[in-house]
Order: structure tokens, then C-alpha cells, then sequence
């Protein structure tokens, strides 16, 4: 009888310490990860905030040991926790330089104002190596702890704010490795509206196109369909559910590319149908020319049941801002490529537009040329893009052979320049063909000692002389260096043009 009291007196005892023990914690409780991001969101971008908290302790949960995976606790090393914060406080100096300097290159509020290039000449190259180091200071940490580094990488994204460019190179060092409460932390601020369409379109890209990403290739037999990771899942259910409430055009373009690229997925979720559908429910909330540029994708070119009068009646009757219908041509020119070049895919030696066809897409790509100038460098590519996409139209066979020739008679200078760049497309025969043209390099190394040169029109003439130039050759055992023979081909004559 003594034994059961003494053993119901010790039960007693237990319990009135457990119970002590329970109710006055060592440390203030912690708030969960989605909490803390709701947080952020209901604060401005700019609200100071520690960026990387000290690894948060262990929870009453873990503690009782329901679930101590989800807690993560820190290896028995004292060394490590001590080395990780280390790491994280670098990480974050690194992050705030780099978006410091970047500020000075690029408007985060506007994405779409023409860079300085004296300015990016002066500090891109300081970006480059802190962002080197950045990649190294990153890769230390994960080695330490996945889960606490990307959280506090996180933190930090939201500190600086999406709009930033450091926040771009930050979120691609992420996307491999974003367990589910991240991810899910990461699709509540998409669907916030909290920041701009342009901003979540950059963590949408990240976010939304994992790792196990597999596609097809149209000019091989489809291979067999996979089994889709909760994670596609949750991307389609996301996805769909967001389409019908978005109303920023950006960000629904965004959107509909991953959509697209997932009808696209070996894993089969979304059916090309599916897309279409989804396409054109959503017209009238898209650009023109990125409704037109998804258009474009669905429709086979070389196929005689594509309607390309009714396709091109609808693109020339629609209003459209200049950039929009430059942007447009540039989307055509690629599709035209794509279904013709032997550069975009082998089987294209053998495809064919039908000549009615044929006919209307050059006619329509003709009246749409405008004069290239020197100030807009992506304008002189898609310029170029949209040339060679003519010559293909022209005479598929010897669209490579007039293309370079067009380059080397060409009188304006600017007009030059734009073939130059578009040469990207043409692909290796041309780019061969231009980098043994010694006089065409001399002659474009002439025109960038002009004084009169704006910082725009220099770094773009730069940028043409750097594609026709050849990488400097290996030099043999005897030290002999093979020359190039000059190609007498080029006009003595030249227009600047700009």
C-alpha cells in the first residue's frame, strides 16, 4: 500500500513540474514563416526590418517531438550556427551593395527606360565580381543549413523589394531548392497585388517553372508522358485560379508563358487545347502584341489549314502602340524562323510554306520595316531578325548567301549594324562568313573612333564589331598563328544613317 502512495506521490510530483515547465517557456514564441511574410506584406518595401533573424528556436511542437523534421535543429557543432550567421551578414552586405550600384544602372519602377550605357560601363563591372562572390558566400551557406539560408535569402528579397534587379540574381539562386512553406510563402505574395506586375513577374519565373521541367521536342516522336510532382500540381491549380482575378497585363503574360510551357511538359497537365482556350478568355486583358505573340505560337505556318489572311487581317486591324507592332513583327520574324530554318531544327530543310501563304507573310513583313537608328540596340536586332526572316520567305535555300550579302552592300551605317545583330539568327554560316571579313571589321572599328558618338549608338557599334569578331586562335607548337584572308567584299563608301 506504502509502494502506491509513494508511486502516486512521484506521478504527482512529475506532473506539477511538466506542467511548470509548460506554461513558462525559456523564449518568447516564434512566428511561423507565413506569418512573418504577412507581416512584411502589410509593411512598405522600404520598412527597415532585420534581414536575417537568428535561426529561430525549436518549437513547443518540435520540442514534444511531433514533428522534428519540420523544426531542423542545428548540428550538434556550435561551430556552425556561428559560421552560418557569418555567412548570412555577408550575404546580406553583398545584396545591398549590389542593389545599391544596380539602382544607379537601372529604375526598378521602370524597366523599360533606356539604360545609360556610361553609367553600366562605370559600375558592371564591380556588379560582376560582387555577385561572383554573392554566388559563393550562398553556396557556403546552403552547405551549412538549406532551409534557414533560403528563408533569410528570402527575407532579404522582400527587404529590397521585388522591383530590384539584386532581387532577380537572388531569387534564381533559390528556385532549385524552395521547400513546400516557402513555396507557398513565395505564391501568397504572387497573388498579393502587393507589389507591381512587373516585379512578380520576375518571382513568378523563378517560382512557378521547377527544376523537373521536361519538354517535348516537336521534331521528334513525343516521348512517353510522365507522372506530374505535387509541386507541377500546385503550380496549375495556382495558375488557373489566378488567370480569372489577375488584371495586370505583365503578370498574366507571365502566367500564360508558364502555362504554356507546361502544355508543353513532358508530364502532360495542360493540353495545348487547354491553353488556346485559356488564351483567348483573356484577350481582351493582354497587350495586342502579346495576345498576337501567343497566337502566333499555336498556329503551324507550314500547315495548308492555317487561316494566315484571317491571322493577318486581325493583326493589321488591331490598334497597336509603335512598340507593340515592332514588337509584334519581332514575333512573327521569329515564327517564320522557327518553321524555316534549317538553325532552328534540322527537319526544317524539308518544311515549305504554301505559296499563298508564302506570299501574304512577306508582304506583310515588307510594309511593317521601318528605319533602324544606332540609339535603340534591341530595335536594330529585331530589325535584323526581321530581314532574315524575309530572305527565308524569299528563297529558303539561299537565305544565308543574300543575307551576308545584304550586310556587305549595305550604305547606311545603321542599317548595317541591325543586320549584324540579326546575323544571331542566321546562325554559324553567316557569323563565319562575317568574322573572315577583315575589311567589314576594320571598317566598324573606323566608325567607333567618331567623336560625335552617343554613349548608346557606341556600345552598340561595339556590340556589332564583337559578333563579326573571331575569338583570338590557339597558338600551335611552332607558335604560328593561321591569318585570315581579307575579304575585299565591302562597300568603300558608307552612310552613317543615325
Amino acid at each position: 500500500m506504502n509502494s502506491y502512495k509513494l508511486g502516486f506521490g512521484l506521478l504527482a510530483i512529475i506532473a506539477i513540474v511538466l506542467a511548470y515547465l509548460y506554461a513558462t517557456p525559456d523564449k518568447a514564441p516564434t512566428p511561423s514563416p507565413l506569418a512573418a511574410t504577412v507581416a512584411h506584406l502589410e509593411a512598405a518595401n522600404t520598412a527597415a526590418r532585420a534581414p536575417f533573424p537568428a535561426p529561430p528556436p525549436a518549437t513547443e511542437t518540435a520540442r514534444r517531438g511531433v514533428s522534428a523534421a519540420a523544426a531542423n535543429p542545428p548540428a550538434p557543432s556550435t561551430a556552425l550556427p556561428a559560421k552560418l550567421e557569418a555567412l548570412l551578414d555577408e550575404i546580406h552586405s553583398l545584396l545591398q551593395e549590389i542593389s545599391n550600384l544596380q539602382q544607379l544602372i537601372y529604375n526598378p519602377y521602370d524597366p523599360y527606360q533606356p539604360v545609360n550605357e556610361a553609367i553600366r560601363e562605370a559600375y558592371q563591372p564591380r556588379i560582376d565580381e560582387l555577385s561572383e562572390r554573392l554566388d559563393q558566400r550562398f553556396a557556403q551557406a546552403k552547405d551549412i543549413s538549406i532551409p534557414q539560408t533560403l528563408r533569410a535569402m528570402w527575407e532579404q528579397i522582400l527587404n529590397i523589394g521585388l522591383e530590384d534587379p539584386a532581387s532577380s540574381h537572388a531569387l534564381s539562386l533559390m528556385s532549385y531548392a524552395l521547400d513546400d512553406a516557402l513555396f507557398e510563402d513565395m505564391l501568397s505574395v504572387l497573388a498579393s497585388g502587393e507589389y507591381s506586375g512587373v516585379a512578380r513577374s520576375n518571382l513568378a519565373f523563378s517560382t512557378l517553372l521547377p527544376p523537373e521541367t521536361r519538354y517535348y521536342d516537336s521534331n521528334v516522336t513525343a516521348t512517353t508522358v510522365q507522372p506530374a510532382t505535387p509541386r507541377q500540381q500546385r503550380i496549375k491549380e495556382f495558375i488557373e485560379t489566378q488567370l480569372p482575378r489577375e488584371t495586370d497585363p505583365e503578370l498574366l503574360s507571365t502566367y500564360l508563358n508558364v502555362y504554356q510551357t507546361m502544355s508543353r511538359d513532358a508530364h502532360g497537365l495542360v493540353s495545348p487545347t487547354q491553353f488556346a482556350q485559356q488564351v483567348e478568355n483573356l484577350r481582351n486583358h493582354l497587350a495586342p502584341d502579346q495576345y498576337f505573340s501567343f497566337r502566333l505560337q499555336q498556329q503551324a505556318l507550314t500547315s495548308a489549314n492555317t487561316d494566315v489572311p484571317t491571322l493577318l487581317r486581325d493583326l493589321n486591324s488591331t490598334a497597336m502602340t509603335p512598340q507593340q507592332r515592332q514588337g509584334m513583327m519581332a514575333a512573327l520574324s521569329n515564327t517564320v524562323f522557327m518553321e524555316l530554318s534549317p538553325n532552328a531544327a534540322e527537319s526544317n530543310v524539308n518544311r515549305v510554306i504554301p505559296e499563298q501563304h508564302r506570299q501574304l507573310l512577306l508582304q506583310h513583313l515588307a510594309s511593317g520595316l521601318y528605319q533602324p537608328t544606332l540609339q535603340d540596340r534591341y530595335a536594330l536586332s529585331d530589325y535584323g531578325s526581321q530581314r532574315y526572316a524575309m530572305e527565308l520567305l524569299k528563297n529558303q535555300a539561299q537565305a544565308d548567301n543574300t543575307y551576308y550579302q545584304s550586310i556587305v552592300d549595305s550604305k547606311l551605317l545603321a542599317e548595317q549594324v541591325g543586320l549584324i545583330l540579326g546575323a544571331q539568327m542566321a546562325g554559324t554560316p553567316v557569323i563565319n562568313k562575317l568574322q573572315n571579313n577583315v575589311a567589314l571589321r576594320e571598317q566598324l572599328a573606323k566608325h567607333l573612333q567618331l567623336p560625335n558618338l552617343s554613349a548608346d549608338a557606341r556600345t552598340t557599334l561595339q556590340d556589332a564589331l564583337d559578333a563579326i569578331t573571331p575569338e583570338s586562335p590557339m597558338l600551335d607548337e611552332s607558335g604560328y598563328v593561321p591569318e585570315a584572308a581579307p575579304d575585299s567584299s565591302s562597300p568603300d563608301t558608307q552612310s552613317l544613317g543615325y
